[in-house]
C-alpha cells in the first residue's frame, strides 16, 4: 500500500463509517436517501460522525460549504463509477453475465476507493479540531443524537428542500442504529 493510500486508510471517519454502515437498517436507509432524495451517503455519515466525535451539529452554511467542496469529486468520480456499475448490471446490452462480472466488481472496488477518498476530504475538513476519536463501542448521548438529527435535517433540507415524512422516518432509522 502506498503512503498516500495508508494515510487515507487511517481515517477514523472511514473506520466509523465501515462499522456504522453495517448496523441494522443503516445501509438501506442511506441508499434510500441517496436514490430517492439525491443525498450523498458520505455526508449523511459525516453528520453522524461529527455529532459523536465533536459533539457538534453541522449548520446549514457549513453543509453548503461541505457540499460545494465535495460536489466535483462526488459527481465527477463517484457517481460516474456508480452509474457505469449499475448500467453494467441493468442494461442487457452490456450485461454479459460472467464475462462482464469481474469488470463490474473491479469498478465497484474503484467506486469504494472513490468513497474512501471523499471521506478523507470530509475528515480533513475538521480533524484538527478533534483530540480523541470515538471508537465503535462509544456510548452516544441523547445530546449527540439530537445533534446528528439536526445535522441530517439541515443537510436533507439543503439537498431536497422541505423534509418529507419519509425522510424523517429514515433519519429515525439511522438514529436508532446510532444508539445501538
Amino acid at each position: 500500500m502506498s503512503e498516500s493510500n495508508q494515510v487515507i486508510a487511517d481515517n477514523p471517519f472511514w473506520h466509523f463509517s465501515l462499522e456504522f454502515y453495517c448496523r441494522e437498517g443503516v445501509a438501506d436507509a442511506c441508499l434510500t436517501l441517496q436514490d430517492e432524495f439525491g443525498a450523498d451517503v458520505n455526508i449523511v455519515l459525516y453528520c453522524c460522525w461529527v455529532a459523536v466525535a465533536r459533539g457538534e451539529k453541522l449548520e446549514p452554511a457549513e453543509l453548503t460549504e461541505i457540499m460545494a467542496v465535495i460536489e466535483p469529486w462526488q459527481t465527477g468520480v463517484v457517481q460516474r463509477l456508480r452509474q457505469i456499475r449499475l448500467d453494467m448490471k441493468q442494461n442487457q446490452a452490456i450485461n454479459l453475465g460472467e464475462l462482464s462480472e469481474e469488470l463490474r466488481q473491479a469498478i465497484k472496488s474503484c467506486e469504494l476507493d472513490g468513497e474512501k477518498i471523499e471521506q478523507w476530504i470530509l475528515f480533513q475538513s475538521g480533524w484538527h479540531e478533534l483530540s480523541d476519536f470515538p471508537t465503535g463501542d462509544t456510548v452516544v448521548s441523547v445530546e449527540q443524537l439530537c445533534m446528528a438529527e439536526s445535522s441530517m435535517i439541515n443537510y436533507l433540507k439543503a439537498v431536497s428542500g422541505d423534509m418529507s415524512e419519509n425522510e424523517e422516518s429514515i433519519i429515525q432509522i439511522i438514529l436508532q442504529a446510532l444508539k445501538s
